[in-house]
């Protein structure tokens, strides 16, 4: 598994070979910055359509499921803002965490709206594929940065 970010960094550095040690620094930068705003950009997106979700998830739960109102509501609602505020502190690492938590939530909510064990599965997915496809951008941008790194000044 871990073969393939090598192999596309090493196949990377042969189109580096001109670059002079700036460029090269520089470059290695920018791919592990690129990375980092990916995986926060896909977390974010994940977390911006869940709360699209909640909301409508207020609806089905007063109508089909026949809970209150005044329970319904704030429950969404909190869970809504809940993936809002996530979402825009992406950059700090307890994010990440607080993501997996409303995660659960949304599963958890399938106890009295039972289509969201459906739909907090798939969201489950997304935020596991989110993270993974993250961090593998990392990973390809670490191995980079390793492959150069061998390359010396002088070469």
């Amino acid at each position: 598994m871990t073969e393939r970010p090598a192999r596309a960094a090493s196949a990377a550095v042969d189109d580096a070979a001109e670059l002079t040690p700036a460029e090269l620094a520089a470059k290695v930068a920018g791919l592990r910055r690129d990375a980092v705003k990916g995986k926060r950009r896909l977390a974010s997106s994940v977390l911006a359509m869940e709360v699209v979700v909640f909301w409508l998830a207020i609806i089905v739960a007063i109508v089909m499921s026949g809970v209150a109102p005044a329970v319904a509501a704030p429950v969404g609602v909190a869970l809504a803002l809940g993936c809002v505020v996530v979402a825009a502190m992406i950059k700090r690492p307890w994010a990440y965490g607080a993501g997996w938590v409303l995660q659960a939530l949304a599963l958890a909510c399938g106890f009295v709206v039972h289509t969201m064990f459906v739909v907090g599965a798939i969201f489950l997915l997304l935020w596991f594929a989110a993270l993974r496809v993250g961090d593998a951008a990392m990973r390809v941008a670490d191995a980079y940065a390793a492959s150069v790194a061998g390359r010396g000044p002088d070469m």
